[in-house]
């Protein structure tokens, strides 16, 4: 009896030491979301753009609650958001690096629902400003990495963000 349960753990063991040698999670490439952000701003035309700073709890904390409820208070490895300060502007630029899946969805989540809210005529949205954000605003992502653009070349800065990853 005593060979047999030598004989199991044995093997335990060794099917243990083969599953280590499986295929490994690729790692997420880690990408500066500041240092991007500040690429695009320079090679694409963005007017009068203000970083939305959650430390700068007399603007930039309030801009951040006021356009995307929630953002702030989650715990991102990254967050680099640049909002138009007059509303008509129009243009618009919000990266985040999420710590796990779950809140890689929910960041999607709190860009989708800007993104909705602009897109659609109300109080604050003037018509103009609503046809550029159904005409041109993204949401895409990538792993942990989400992006939200407002730009007339939303297509070549999203394409510009995949590049990223590659």
């Amino acid at each position: 009896m005593k060979k047999v349960i030598a004989l199991c753990t044995a093997a335990v063991l060794c099917l243990s030491l083969l599953s280590a040698c499986g295929p490994k999670q690729a790692e997420e490439k880690q990408v500066d979301l500041a240092a991007f952000a500040q690429e695009v701003m320079k090679n694409h035309e963005f007017s009068a753009l203000e970083k939305a700073d959650p430390a700068d709890e007399e603007v930039g904390a309030i801009m951040l609650e006021n356009s995307y409820p929630g953002l702030k208070d989650m715990d991102l490895e990254q967050l680099e958001v640049y909002l138009a300060m007059i509303s008509f502007g129009g243009s618009e630029l919000a990266l985040a690096q999420a710590k796990s899946p779950e809140d890689a969805a929910k960041v999607k989540e709190v860009f989708q629902a800007r993104l909705d809210f602009k897109t659609t005529e109300g109080p604050g949205n003037y018509p103009e400003e609503v046809e550029m954000w159904q005409r041109s605003a993204k949401v895409v992502d990538h792993g942990s990495y989400v992006m939200l653009v407002n730009h007339q070349d939303s297509e070549a800065i999203v394409s510009e963000f995949e590049a990223l990853f590659q």
